[in-house]
């Protein structure tokens, strides 16, 4: 038995040193992923091989789906209007790029509704459920049976009785709160369920090799009409019935011409799903009402991008910020270029305030939100932790003139990783959300620069050894 296992070693060292090697000359990452997953296998004989199948293998087939994505977006204009010139002011260049890289263009007639909480949010959603006529869609990262999602599954099963068409995309990491009976019975129905990436063992959160590549987006769309979205997952954490208690998030429902992009999205992401690659559809006639200007760009990302598109709208906010910089996420884990530009900005008379939680829903995440955010305190950051529940907002306001919220954290995973979509919008609806940054802050404690001087060195470990793995948190 002894020299089985010491046989096996040698093979397992062995195999570490060739998936080395497969990374360094044949996956095209930044220096920071290969240096990690190098020192990993290099240091772990046993099981890194392992944890690189699960958590470091590129997405093969990021080529395919951007040739595809490119054919299926051939309509979109690729020159911005003169009125969307005109709104823009200093952020034409980032909007430019955008059209570029997704081919999504800026529009202007759309009516914007954000819920201050979560109730609003979910009460809004059945409502328009309820009114469905033709079409639901739905895509989740989480979408569980329980009190909040249980009901709305019911409700789903009334309205396909009705002759709407239902389509369901949920994650197979992020969604394991539904059981096989209540998957049979939506079938049976005639809603369609695809799972992203499933496991293909029973009780294995990550078990499938390419499960490190998440479906995080949250949409809701109805007849083609309204469309939901936000950081706020269905499930009893989102309403306060977890765990961590409260929760305090943004969702928003979102009609007009940039409904159109969330559409294509689904989509992409169904046809992804069904292995229907070929088909080119055309793009959506939307029925659209006359609504307010207020100028929105959707940003979508993901592994399947040539281009990190979250991320880049990330450092082009921050780079071209004059006054203000205010973050709300659950996850401040920035890349290396974003924590510089956000140096730059402070060295350079930009007022930054980043709000977090001052609980954590993970402990690795909270020593990593606390390192990188020491990073910062230093030069001037306002750090604020809030008090009152759980804090996953996830919004960026830079000079009160241009707001980021979506799906997407401040964290590598939501930059390389995830499937995401956000959106910027710019205009009167800016102010509403500058205000709810005002009040978030008015229910939390601002990290004092001497206390995080004098943290103990058991929280400057864990700071560390969290910082060490941030690239896969």
């Amino acid at each position: 038995m002894l020299k089985i296992l010491i046989a096996l070693k040698d093979y397992l060292i062995f195999i570490n040193i060739i998936f080395a090697c497969i990374i360094i000359f044949f996956e095209r990452r930044r220096p920071v992923f290969t240096l990690f997953w190098i020192t990993v296998l290099l240091l772990t004989s046993y099981f890194g091989f392992i944890m690189y199948l699960f958590f470091g293998m590129g997405f093969k087939k990021r080529r395919a789906l951007a040739k595809y994505y490119l054919k299926n977006s051939k309509n979109y204009s690729t020159k911005l209007n003169e009125k969307s010139k005109l709104s823009l002011k200093k952020w034409t260049g980032l909007s430019k790029y955008l059209d570029a890289v997704l081919l999504g263009k800026m529009t202007h007639n759309n009516n914007f509704t954000f819920y201050q909480n979560p109730e609003e949010f979910f009460k809004s959603l059945t409502g328009s459920i309820k009114k469905a006529k033709k079409t639901i869609f739905m895509e989740y990262y989480i979408f569980d049976d329980d009190e909040v999602g249980g009901p709305i599954y019911d409700l789903l099963l009334d309205k396909v009785k009705e002759g709407v068409e239902i389509k369901i995309i949920i994650d197979g990491a992020g969604t394991r709160g539904v059981g096989r009976k209540r998957r049979e019975e939506l079938k049976k129905a005639g809603i369609k369920m695809e799972v992203f990436f499933p496991s293909y063992f029973p009780f294995i959160k990550m078990g499938n090799l390419r499960a490190n590549y998440r479906d995080h987006r949250k949409i809701t769309l109805v007849d083609n009409v309204v469309c939901y979205s936000g950081g706020l997952n269905i499930g009893n954490d989102y309403v306060g019935k977890g765990r961590l208690g409260k929760w305090q998030d943004i969702g928003f429902s979102l009609k007009g011409e940039a409904i159109i992009d969330y559409i294509h999205e689904f989509e992409r992401s169904w046809k992804f799903l069904k292995k229907d690659m070929k088909e080119v559809f055309e793009t959506k006639v939307v029925k659209i009402k006359e609504y307010s200007s207020n100028p929105i760009q959707v940003v979508s990302s993901g592994p399947n991008y040539e281009f990190h598109t979250i991320k880049d709208t990330f450092l082009g906010l921050v780079g071209r910020a004059e006054k203000s910089i205010h973050i709300q996420t659950p996850y401040f884990i920035p890349d290396e270029p974003i924590l510089d530009a956000l140096k730059v900005a402070l060295l350079s008379g930009v007022t930054v305030k980043i709000v977090i939680p001052s609980v954590g829903d993970h402990a690795f995440v909270y020593w990593a939100n606390q390192y990188f955010y020491g990073e910062l305190i230093e030069l001037g950051a306002e750090i604020y932790k809030y008090n009152e529940g759980f804090i996953h907002s996830k919004l960026v306001v830079v000079d009160g003139e241009v707001g980021f919220l979506g799906t997407a954290n401040f964290d590598y995973r939501s930059m390389y990783q995830n499937f995401e979509i956000s959106l910027m919008i710019f205009g009167e609806k800016v102010s509403e959300l500058e205000m709810r940054v005002r009040e978030d802050i008015s229910n939390s404690t601002r990290v004092k620069l001497e206390d995080y001087k004098n943290r103990s060195k058991k929280e400057k470990i864990k700071e560390s050894i969290s910082k060490l793995i941030a690239p896969i948190l």
